[in-house]
């Protein structure tokens, strides 16, 4: 395999990285909260793509929104059912409690759907997208070759349009500029007639509708299964800490630095050690922050 393609491997990862850990860092950031659950957001949004495009069925695109409506559903009620009423309590309590509810979310899922790793199906899910516009990149003679597929363009290309979104929404909307706002100074934002409480609940729901998306992309690239959100949690964490934690900006390129980083380090790496990738990655993170506590971009995107 070519250097060239572990790079758009790495675009690929550090796409439905970026995703999820954009949500991970919105809660982190504004809610003021390091939620271990997170993980299973994802696990679910996956499982409820898979149910929504082999029992319904429905196109992928249908599935993609089911998804995303679902994760938003149960991240705003396990919010208000755990993590709202004890939100003054501090963060060891807010942390502690996410980190039994990953535990009990995880037990439940593998209860339900068991141990196994589950896979969309190819064949509909290359049809669904075989019936979009031919947008394969065939091998390409550059640095040993490589091939770009319809799948890794749609996932860099839903990746860049959430990131357009996020944007505006960040810098065009009242509910985006609030969350700004709270993100600075909570308690001048309530003393400035912010709906508080209304902006938490719009952050949990928007953090888990990004986590659907991730799952459902995650899940296409690879499979799914209970253990899926728990995999990727340190890696989505580590996105978020890279680029500077509670900085949607920062998580982005962090994401993108973790994802081409585990990609790049399976070229580099003796056969048979290809699975310490992520203590690669991890390494890494550790570097940054001895020479940037505030991660990568941190301080200077959050006040660009």
């Amino acid at each position: 395999m070519g250097l060239s393609q572990n790079v758009v491997f790495g675009l690929v990862t550090g796409s439905y990285i970026a995703i999820a850990a954009i949500g991970f860092t919105l809660i982190y950031g504004i809610v003021n909260m390091i939620n271990f659950a997170y993980g299973e957001y994802l696990t679910i949004g996956a499982f409820l793509g898979l149910l929504a495009v082999t029992m319904l069925p429905v196109p992928l695109p249908v599935a993609v929104l089911l998804a995303m409506a679902g994760g938003g559903l149960v991240s705003l009620a396990l919010a208000r059912g755990f993590f709202t009423p004890i939100n003054q309590t501090g963060p060891v309590p807010l942390l502690l409690t996410s980190i039994g509810l990953g535990i009990a979310l995880r037990s439940a899922i593998r209860l339900v759907a068991g141990r196994s790793a589950r896979y969309y199906d190819t064949e509909t899910v290359t049809y669904r997208f075989d019936s979009l516009p031919d947008l394969s990149v065939g091998s390409v003679d550059l640095l040993g070759g490589f091939f770009v597929t319809s799948e890794h363009l749609i996932v860099i290309g839903t990746a860049v349009a959430v990131f357009v979104v996020l944007h505006a929404l960040l810098t065009r909307t009242d509910v985006g500029i609030a969350m700004r706002a709270m993100g600075d100074d909570e308690s001048l934002a309530r003393v400035r007639g912010i709906d508080t409480q209304l902006i938490r609940d719009s952050v949990w729901v928007l953090a888990g509708v990004l986590a659907g998306l991730a799952g459902v992309l995650m899940a296409i690239q690879t499979n799914v299964s209970s253990d899926t959100g728990f995999s990727h949690i340190l890696q989505i964490l580590s996105a978020a800490i890279l680029g500077g934690a509670g900085s949607p900006y920062g998580a982005i390129l962090g994401a993108y630095v973790i994802g081409l980083v585990l990609a790049l380090s399976t070229a580099f790496l003796p056969s048979g050690m290809t699975g310490l990738s992520s203590a690669v990655a991890f390494v890494i993170l550790v570097a940054v922050l001895l020479v940037k506590p505030s991660g990568i971009a941190g301080k200077e995107v959050r006040e660009a």
